[in-house]
């Protein structure tokens, strides 16, 4: 499935992420939420969507109680719910910048600098 308006620019950074031109980093919620998402559409391409993810290098940041924690206040501080265990993990690596569309929930989250998927170069 290709997206007619993000699947060319997601397509950019992806190659970027596997060609070593872009560090990428994430927490294990990330594939859990491409399982969860894309198998309400079709099993076989969530479990191939998984494969996938795991086959770039991207380094995971293991969620941890101290992660929920720090997500909890930043949930109490913004009113943002699962991005804030991003942006804990994000916080803990130092990280401060997110590629996203969600731009309606990071920009509440102080401290990140946001780029859309359509921004990136």
């Amino acid at each position: 499935m290709r997206h007619p308006k993000y699947g060319l620019p997601c397509k950019r950074i992806l190659d970027d992420i596997r060609d070593g031109r872009l560090r990428a980093y994430c927490c294990n919620l990330v594939p859990i939420e491409i399982l969860g998402s894309l198998a309400r559409v079709d099993r076989e391409i969530a479990a191939g969507a998984v494969l996938a993810f795991f086959s770039f290098p991207i380094k995971m940041i293991p969620l941890s109680e101290r992660f929920v924690r720090r997500a909890s206040e930043i949930t109490l501080e913004t009113g943002v719910s699962y991005d804030a265990i991003h942006a804990a993990s994000m916080e803990s690596e130092g990280i401060e910048t997110i590629i996203t569309e969600d731009v309606k929930h990071w920009r509440k989250i102080k401290g990140v600098r946001i780029i859309r998927p359509l921004e990136y170069s």
